[in-house]
């Protein structure tokens, strides 16, 4: 029925190569923010608090709408309304109209509203028209910036909402 031949030469001539695998992801700092070079721009903030992703193809707008996470939350739609969480990222191509307040903030897309954070990362790309209340402010070279930036008066002011 079957037949095998061993044949040396063949496999020499034309060895077979697995398809490259990717490395695993690596997340940098307390962040999980990062440049943007083939790592994801988010991290979860511990094994019990995953990262949750609107994606690209979502958008998301109501009235007095609150968006609440306890871990980390990943932006790659559209989002008119507030969002609260441990940490937020706006992707590069998202954009949020409303007031996002987290421990930490990383912008690399569009936000237009306000921003309270205890470390608010401006990433090259981004275009913010804001008002930032913050501990920790980072503007990268290249980064769109209108609005005000006010140093928070006790953690309270940049704390979010997470009940």
């Amino acid at each position: 029925m079957f037949s095998r031949e061993s044949r040396s030469e063949t496999r020499a001539e034309n060895p077979r190569q697995p398809a490259p695998v990717a490395p695993p992801p690596r997340f940098s700092g307390p962040l999980g923010v990062v440049s943007n070079n083939s790592s994801p721009p988010y991290a979860p903030v511990s094994a019990d608090r995953p990262t949750s992703i609107l994606g690209p193809d979502i958008s998301i707008f109501g009235e007095q709408l609150i968006l609440k996470t306890k871990g980390s939350l990943l932006i790659q739609g559209h989002i008119e309304g507030d969002v609260h969480g441990e940490a937020v990222t706006v992707d590069d191509g998202a954009h949020v109209k409303g007031v996002i307040t987290a421990r930490t903030i990383a912008i690399q897309g569009g936000v237009k509203g306000e921003l309270k954070g205890s470390n608010v990362i401006l990433h090259e790309h981004s275009v913010v028209e804001a008002n930032i209340v913050q501990e920790k402010l980072t503007i990268a070279e290249g980064a769109h910036f209108e609005g005000s930036v006010k140093k928070a008066k006790d953690v309270s002011e940049v704390t979010p909402d997470l009940s």
